[in-house]
């Protein structure tokens, strides 16, 4: 009889153990909670652009290859710095040399070398975007790849684009939350994510190209973008 109630007590104490357990593990789903996700974009115009200017060049030899390209890129270089470029601006990107080779006869069969060294340079000028890259075609850049536009600005925009995102976020929470009978409580936890900048990229003819006489270029604004989402104690 007595080993019964132990075995009883003992059983009751188990099952007192393991309610307390549970509720602390696993606590009672008597909160509900809300996840939007805010988003905006900040306009701004652009004060410099960033330009891909580059030379190619072809010969028998790499050696000769080599040598018609460092004359030709060192012309560019000097026709941007007369342009009003500094130094400073112009920095060097990529460079290769590689062999080409001729498969017609299924075999490959060398043919030369081709070198290539691309500047990446900065045009403060907004004016004179257009002129500034002619300057360099006609200096001897046979590849310019585009035109991007940029802000010294864009950091503060960032900043300014998360601040509206968030309270895009508040916005559609208590809205939501509004027509749910209920109200937003606690922020329970915030993820970020930046949408980047975006402006549409140029692209410029260089001298071989037709209507490539005299090339225009236009500055576009920048937009952007920055996105959170929030997930919020409903009461």
């Amino acid at each position: 009889m007595k080993m019964k109630k132990l075995i009883a007590l003992t059983l009751a104490l188990l099952l007192m153990s393991c309610a307390a357990l549970a509720e602390t593990a696993f606590p009672a789903a008597d909160s509900a909670t809300l996840t939007v996700t805010g988003n905006a974009t900040v306009t701004l115009p652009a004060d410099y652009a960033q330009a891909s200017v580059g030379v190619s060049t072809r010969a028998a030899t790499v050696q000769e290859a080599t040598a018609q390209n460092a004359e030709a890129i060192r012309s560019v270089i000097t026709a941007l710095v007369a342009a009003g470029i500094p130094e400073s601006d112009i920095a060097t990107s990529s460079y290769s040399v590689y062999a080409e080779y001729d498969y017609q006869t299924g075999e490959a069969v060398p043919i030369g070398f081709s070198v290539s060294n691309q500047l990446t340079v900065i045009i403060r000028d907004m004016d004179h975007i257009g002129a500034t890259l002619d300057k360099a075609t006609a200096a001897g850049a046979n590849s310019i790849h585009s035109v991007q536009f940029c802000s010294t600005l864009s950091a503060s925009a960032q900043d300014e684009a998360m601040t509206l995102a968030v309270q895009d976020a508040l916005r559609k929470g208590q809205l939501l939350a509004g027509a749910a009978g209920l109200t937003v409580g606690s922020v329970l936890s915030i993820t970020e994510s930046t949408g980047g900048h975006y402006t549409t990229p140029v692209m410029y003819k260089t001298a071989g190209m037709a209507d490539a006489v005299s090339n225009v270029i236009l500055p576009d604004d920048l937009s952007i973008s920055a996105s959170v989402t929030i997930t919020f104690e409903l009461k």
